[in-house]
């Protein structure tokens, strides 16, 4: 596959609202989903907040339903990409979606969540080669990438098993919001990767939702 230019309109990209398998949707966060969100982040917050900080600020549902709506906004200028996990029953299973892309190069960082009744089904391996494809096959990038804590060994699992390949480790990479150093595992796929990935692990089934 060839390069992707830069975009310097990425709010003009056409981009669906979501993907989905045959068993997951991952989609853009909408007005209203926020009793969803908080009903399920709730009693797992502190169990989150071992690796992440931001469950900390969804203390009340109407919290978690600014944070949906902003998210909505952020989405159509394209400055931050978020998205819900949903069943196909509509239950919400988790967060998943695009760091603050980076629209000059451009590339994407995908970041994940799982509520633990949606744990070990493979389901957060299926929802990042699900964005993957979103990223390479709408956003138009040149790369997609994700990182963790060097500790976290079950979210670089599901970043090996989704087929991104381990980059290496940066030492003292940053200071998590417990205060301490931490060493971050970089994992990425280049644009030259991409067709090669799609036969190995790419998801036959998907569908875009707009």
């Amino acid at each position: 596959m060839t390069e992707r230019p830069a975009q310097s309109k990425p709010e003009l990209l056409p981009l669906p609202d979501g993907v989905a398998s045959g068993r997951v949707l991952v989609r853009r966060y909408r007005p209203g989903d926020g009793a969803a969100f908080f009903a399920g982040l709730a009693p797992q917050r502190a169990e989150l907040m071992q690796w992440m900080m931001w469950p900390q600020k969804h203390q009340r549902p109407e919290d978690s339903e600014s944070y949906v709506v902003r998210m909505h906004a952020e989405f159509a200028l394209r400055s931050n990409m978020p998205m819900g996990i949903w069943s196909e029953a509509g239950e919400f299973l988790g967060g998943s979606g695009f760091h603050a892309p980076d629209w000059n190069t451009p590339k994407a960082e995908i970041g994940y969540f799982l509520l633990q009744s949606a744990r070990r089904q493979g389901l957060a391996s299926e929802v990042v080669r699900l964005l993957i494809q979103y990223a390479f096959e709408h956003m138009q990038v040149n790369r997609v990438s994700g990182t963790c804590d060097a500790g976290n060994a079950a979210s670089a699992n599901v970043m090996r098993r989704a087929g991104l390949a381990e980059e290496g480790v940066m030492r003292a990479e940053a200071r998590d919001h417990h205060g301490r150093l931490r060493d971050t595992l970089m994992f990425g796929l280049a644009i030259a990767g991409y067709p090669a990935w799609v036969e190995r692990h790419g998801v036959r089934d998907l569908a875009y939702i707009s």
